[in-house]
């Protein structure tokens, strides 16, 4: 009994001399997000429907950091997606499907492993200037680079260059297939480095998703993106090579994509605008543009109205009812638009 309050009152001490930090915390956020939506172009017709996450997907998160000393800390995310419209849970019904991983922080870098974003969808967000929601999403035609089109990997190890590099920063990642007798097989590698440095921001990103399109066929995307604050507007530039990626529902096997996009302010609120142009390589020749404005006013720091138009013209073999390129928005890839156009009306609130 004695030697154990020894130890007791030893260890208490490392913990007030700071070898074991006390400091940690756990915080609730979330976004309410749902609004209408009118598609049309579909063969059976237009809809109008109400749907949740059209801006930003609706989620309810737990976060939480633990300072451990020396610059180092420890720090979780646990984050579920919701679907306003019937309240059933996002991303095929998972748990927590939007993200679930812990990890490490500290001066060498970010060390994070579990289901996360992949790297080329970061990417993606960061240079789009409809954030890849709305109807106006970049995700329509270009790739996030994940398997089956999706925005996250399961099985992510993840690695983050330290935020003290003059600007400079990056990450890889690694999602493990889990295939036994096989390290490759399903496995997903990402990679991106960019630079920051005044009113210009830009990032080269890589993506390649193992046996994704069959055994043995891969997806891969290498992405290019810039923006620029020349002051009354920041302009936005995307290149986009794709060698199998998926858009949700269609392998693009060889397209060159580009994207030119600016965000305005106008008084609280902000205008969108993007054009796309998807030039398919293939025989096939599966090329589509995509024309979108938007506008997002804000009504407190928390809540917001949106509301976005936008039209993808696909070759004209390639229409909508044939599973070619379709309209959506920050919803799940499960919840794909019905047409070739849409325009959706609707509230964003942060907590």
């Amino acid at each position: 009994m004695k030697r154990t309050r020894i130890v007791a009152a030893a260890l208490t001490a490392l913990g007030t001399h700071g070898a074991w930090a006390q400091s940690s915390g756990v915080n609730l956020y979330g976004v309410a997000d749902v609004g209408l939506v009118h598609e049309n172009g579909a063969a059976a017709g237009s809809v109008t429907k109400v749907t949740s996450g059209m801006m930003a997907g609706s989620r309810v998160g737990m976060r939480g950091r633990e300072d451990l000393g020396s610059g180092t800390a420890a720090f979780f995310t646990l984050e579920a997606g919701i679907l306003m419209d019937t309240g059933a849970s996002g991303q095929g019904g998972l748990l927590f499907g939007r993200q679930a991983y812990a990890g490490l922080d500290g001066t060498p870098g970010r060390l994070t492993l579990g289901r996360q974003y992949t790297t080329l969808a970061l990417a993606q967000v960061e240079f789009d200037p409809f954030v890849t929601g709305l109807a106006g999403t970049s995700a329509n035609l270009i790739s996030a680079g994940g398997r089956g089109g999706s925005n996250r990997a399961d099985n992510l190890v993840k690695y983050n260059l330290p935020k003290t590099l003059g600007g400079v920063d990056g990450e890889v990642s690694y999602g493990f297939g889990e295939v036994a007798g096989s390290t490759g097989t399903n496995s997903q590698v990402g990679a991106s480095l960019g630079y920051t440095g005044g009113d210009f921001m830009g990032r080269v990103a890589y993506a390649d998703a193992k046996d994704a399109n069959g055994p043995g066929k891969n997806a891969r995307e290498y992405f290019f993106g810039a923006k620029y604050n020349f002051g009354p507007a920041t302009g936005y530039f995307n290149y986009v090579i794709n060698r199998g990626a998926i858009v949700p529902g269609t392998p693009n096997y060889k397209s060159e994509d580009v994207l030119v996009g600016a965000m305005i302010p106008a008084g609280a609120g902000r205008v969108i605008l993007s054009y796309i142009r998807k030039n398919d390589r293939t025989a096939a020749n599966n090329d589509a543009q995509q024309l979108a404005v938007g506008y997002v006013h804000r009504l407190s720091k928390r809540t917001s109205l949106y509301t976005s138009y936008a039209h993808i013209w696909n070759r004209a073999s390639n229409t909508a009812s044939s599973g070619f390129y379709r309209v959506w928005n920050a919803n799940d890839v499960g919840n794909a638009g019905a047409g070739n156009s849409a325009f959706n009306l609707g509230i964003n609130h942060i907590f």
